[in-house]
């Protein structure tokens, strides 16, 4: 099949071009920087033929052109930060484009039509549940705002019957991240590692999602006559304790967590995200991200992602082990060091 990817210099996307290849699969890649897009398959030794077409999310004349002679399209890029000073380039960039590829794409009749949505477009969370059927709701800032908004032009075309398959990922983690700076979620693993400290409870809950498990559900959805999609792939759901007992258990260090009111996260985040607008510099912790974190810190519970389970055995690695397999990688590259790691560096 002839598969047109975006994003794939990304952390997802790039898994997802290496996983279509291997399956097979004839790629184009549209990015944006030629170069970086060169780099991100020696990242991940792709040596299939793959084709790379100059397409910025903000050319909308080179992404239709770029859907032309495809079979599939598998949209994963966006402008993803949780930095205050990108909240103006989110709400512009994200809802035109996924609007420009989705319409393309309809129309020039590809099947399937994989878009990579997010669970952010669910917070604030409305219940202790999480399921790819439910409304969308508020945003907690810029980046869940621009989520939601695209997130709607994919169910304008779902509701029409367009072949158009919906993925919500939750928190990405996993080797082999192209970017030098590492991804917003990697890089909130990093600092972590770095302080050993949770400003949570220990029973709060996240989910966090292998990297690989998620390019496999996206590549694995690229199967035509299925119609519209929807699949849930937040991955484990997480207490901070089992966080807290995994680190340990792999590294032999001490992490410690202490619940701290909500009012007192937010008000410090707002002050970060004053700090990041006035400096210009992006930080390791925003308001976004803490909206985030306390909307689900007493709440959720269950994970409805029987679809994923269903058509691909999804999760395929739990969290112990996607969390052994990161700390190697962020090691082995040189974000982590022996200390940090502690005996996952002998």
């Amino acid at each position: 099949m002839k598969v047109a990817i975006t994003g794939g210099t990304g952390f997802i996307g790039s898994h997802c071009v290496a996983q279509a290849v291997g399956a097979g699969h004839e790629v184009r890649m549209l990015v944006r920087n030629l170069d970086k897009a060169r780099s991100s398959l020696a990242v991940h030794e792709v040596t299939g033929p793959v084709e790379i077409v100059e397409a910025d999310l903000t050319d909308h004349p080179a992404l239709r052109a770029g859907l032309v002679g495809m079979d599939a399209l598998l949209h994963v890029g966006a402008v993803f930060s949780l930095n205050a000073n990108d909240g103006r380039l989110m709400a512009e960039v994200n809802p035109s484009s996924t609007a420009v590829l989705l319409d393309t794409a309809v129309d020039l009749g590809l099947d399937p039509i994989v878009y990579v949505s997010t669970v952010g477009v669910f917070y604030p969370l409305q219940s202790a549940e999480l399921d790819a059927d439910a409304d969308v709701s508020t945003g907690c800032g810029p980046y869940t705002a621009s989520k939601i908004a695209a997130e709607r032009v994919a169910r304008r075309h779902q509701s029409g019957g367009a072949p158009v398959t919906c993925v919500y990922p939750g928190g990405v983690i996993g080797p082999c991240d192209p970017n030098p700076d590492l991804s917003d979620s990697m890089a909130g693993l990093v600092e972590t590692m770095k302080r050993s400290f949770f400003p949570l409870s220990a029973d709060a809950t996240t989910a966090f999602v292998d990297v690989r498990d998620v390019a496999r559900v996206c590549v694995g959805a690229l199967e035509p006559g299925r119609g519209p999609r929807r699949y849930l792939v937040a991955g484990n759901l997480c207490d901070v304790g089992r966080i807290i007992e995994c680190g340990h258990d792999l590294t032999g260090r001490t992490f410690r967590c202490r619940a701290v009111p909500a009012s007192l996260i937010l008000g410090a985040a707002h002050l970060i995200d004053l700090v990041s607008r006035l400096t210009r510099r992006k930080m390791p912790f925003n308001l976004e991200g803490a909206r985030i974190m306390t909307s689900g810190r007493h709440g959720l519970s269950h994970l409805r992602q029987s679809a994923a389970e269903a058509d691909f055995a999804f999760p395929t690695r739990t969290f112990e082990e996607t969390m052994a397999d990161t700390l190697r990688w962020l090691h082995a590259t040189g974000h982590l060091t022996d200390e940090q790691v502690g005996q996952l560096a002998v």
